[in-house]
């Protein structure tokens, strides 16, 4: 289900998206990163978004999936040229 958006401790309107931790084996720590989603007015306006270069964006959309409207797809590339943006926490 697609959140809608949310207000941060400023007041400041925050765009839908889900927080997401990545643990996995190998990783001395978990990381940290967003799902907002692809076609969303409110992302030109999200002030985390904002923060991320505007070429390394595409990493944190979640896509929906053609034959099925209500399904998003959300891929993690931990290394390499698509590498996912991940947040300092």
């Amino acid at each position: 289900m697609k959140p809608g958006p949310v207000r941060d401790a400023t007041g400041a309107t925050q765009s839908p998206h889900i927080n997401l931790t990545l643990f996995a084996r190998g990783l001395l720590r978990h990381l940290h990163t967003r799902v907002y989603f692809d076609g969303e007015p409110a992302n030109a306006h999200d002030p985390v978004l904002a923060l991320v270069p505007e070429d390394r964006r595409g990493t944190l959309l979640a896509r929906q999936v053609p034959e099925q409207p209500q399904t998003w797809s959300f891929e993690i590339h931990l290394q390499g040229e698509n590498e996912t943006v991940f947040f300092d926490v």
